[in-house]
């Protein structure tokens, strides 16, 4: 459940998403954006101080990663869910992942079909 704080100048702050918050949201992004494809992914946060970007999936482990820093901000959070969840779905699908770290010409491809179905309407 959602926490909400009130800061020094009495302002109602949302607190940072929990895992089964982020959970719900995958799986209603996976119904609304990725139909007929369902791989089996877990979602983790870290806060290890090594781990520099927003999030990451990690195909071996069919795991995607987010920094425990980006849960306060839920547009970003989303942001960086829908990016990695693009990566899980092109795995699911036979794609392998770029060891380079690179996003393929498919990778972009999907960032495109996202951006014309609406999914990051209001989070960019």
């Amino acid at each position: 459940m959602t926490q909400y704080f009130i800061d020094d100048q009495w302002n109602l702050i949302k607190g940072p998403l929990s895992v089964n918050e982020i959970s719900k949201l995958a799986n209603e992004y996976q119904d609304k954006y990725f139909p007929g494809t369902r791989p089996t992914v877990s979602i983790e946060v870290t806060n290890n101080p090594k781990f520099h970007g927003a999030g990451c999936y990690e195909p071996a482990a069919k795991k995607i990663w987010l920094a425990e820093r980006v849960t306060e901000f839920e547009n970003t959070l989303k942001v960086a869910l829908l990016h990695e969840m693009i990566h899980a779905n092109m795995h699911a699908r036979g794609f392998d992942a770029d060891p380079n770290h690179e996003h393929p010409p498919e990778f972009k491809a999907e960032v495109k079909r996202l951006m014309a179905f609406g999914a990051y309407d209001d989070l960019l």
